[in-house]
Formats: structure tokens, C-alpha cells, sequence
């Protein structure tokens, strides 16, 4: 997004003059002056794009980090019957053989 600022070419020119500079380098340095601060100046309109780049991006990681945490919750869920299982059988089996 390029947009104009307030920046007088012609007072900077002047003042420029004022101090020396010859008319034609003052001239010269105020164009491009204004160029510069055209293209490199952040506008609120260009913030409120790069907040809404930034927030989209947040937000998708959100959701595979959660689709990751869930993913990972399932599998903790899964060792944890799979182990306690083991450890019933294990029981049984020691128990069965003390037992007779």
C-alpha cells in the first residue's frame, strides 16, 4: 500500500536553499526524500493487514497444535489401558501359580 504523506517538497526545498544547498540539489534531495519515506513508511492500514496475517497464522498452528495434543492425549490413553492390561495378566498369572 503506498500512500501519500504530509511532506512539503517544496518548504524542505526551500529550507534546504536556506542553508546552502544549491536550488537544484535541494530540489533534487527533496524528490527523493519523498520517495523514500513513500515506500518505506508503515501506514495503520498496512498494520491492520500484517494483525491479520499474524492472527491467521496463530490461529492455524492453534489448531494442529491441538489437533497434535489430542492426537498424542489418545495414544497416553491407549498405553495406559494397554499397560494396566499387562499388568492384570501378570497378576493373574502369579496368583494362578502360587495358588496351585
Amino acid at each position: 500500500m503506498n500512500m501519500n504523506i504530509p511532506f512539503d517538497t517544496l518548504d524542505y526545498a526551500k529550507q534546504l536553499a536556506k542553508a546552502g544547498v544549491p536550488a537544484a540539489q535541494a530540489e533534487q534531495q527533496s524528490k527523493l526524500l519523498a520517495d523514500v519515506l513513500g515506500k518505506s513508511v508503515a501506514f495503520p492500514g498496512d498494520l491492520v493487514t500484517v494483525e491479520r496475517n499474524v492472527v491467521a497464522k496463530v490461529e492455524a498452528s492453534e489448531l494442529k497444535i491441538d489437533g497434535r495434543i489430542n492426537t498424542l492425549v489418545g495414544e497416553v490413553n491407549l498405553t495406559k489401558w494397554m499397560l494396566g492390561t499387562l499388568i492384570a495378566m501378570n497378576v493373574a498369572i502369579l496368583l494362578k501359580l502360587f495358588l496351585h
